[in-house]
């Protein structure tokens, strides 16, 4: 398995590299070969060679260079989300997909647009849609999605055949186990094994705290 984790030293922030290596370590203990590519700027793309292709959050200026690198291979990622292949989107990335951030004109893979705001700094609490469990994590960023057709979470992100995109921060793999094993699971084609102890213990003491202060 082949997963290209797309301008890890560029789009940083937040401790999102935690999606990455939550997926090598349950990978690893269910014995699956896998390479993670770390990919730059100016590193050549070869989207019929990924299994997984994952990108997260920066700053807003880099999240518009990131936005230039990106346009030559707008044909291949449509083409690549078109197959059914695997995306992972989170925090502002998920921008660069759209048709438009604002008056420029974005990747084109989807028909939203993208407008800046007032910037939202909050913890979430909403229904996972695609399982049957709570999603938690948080959000900041100045960014509001119009026109999805297809949300990820409970009116939040997009998710449509195997892209899954969403704001939500955390990393959202890390504090959500169940959403964790159903898109490894998928990935996988496999019913894995895993060891979540912490995982769950951390995740079951945020809804138990959240729901005593609602």
């Amino acid at each position: 398995m082949r997963i290209a984790y797309l301008y890890y030293d560029f789009l940083n922030l937040y401790g999102e590299d935690g999606n990455i290596k939550i997926i090598s370590n349950i990978l690893k203990q269910n014995k699956i070969k896998h390479e993670i590519l770390y990919l730059s700027l100016t590193d050549k793309l070869d989207f019929d060679s990924y299994d997984l292709v994952y990108i997260s959050s920066g700053t807003e200026n880099n999240k518009k260079v990131a936005l230039k690198y990106l346009l030559k291979y707008k044909k291949d990622i449509k083409k690549y989300v078109m197959d059914n292949k695997f995306i992972l989107a989170t925090g502002n990335s998920v921008d660069l997909f759209g048709s438009k951030i604002d008056d420029i004109d974005a990747l084109g893979i989807f028909d939203y647009t993208v407008k800046s705001g007032l910037r939202k700094i909050k913890e979430v609490y909403i229904n996972g849609n695609i399982i049957n469990k709570k999603i938690i994590g948080f959000i900041n960023n100045d960014s509001y999605l119009s026109d999805v057709t297809y949300h990820l979470f409970e009116d939040e992100g997009i998710h449509y055949k195997n892209f899954f995109g969403t704001y939500l921060l955390g990393p959202v793999l890390v504090r959500n186990p169940e959403f964790l094993k159903y898109f490894l699971n998928n990935l996988t084609n496999k019913k894995l094994k895993y060891d979540l102890k912490l995982e769950n213990k951390a995740y079951n003491e945020f809804i138990k705290n959240y729901v005593k202060e609602a």
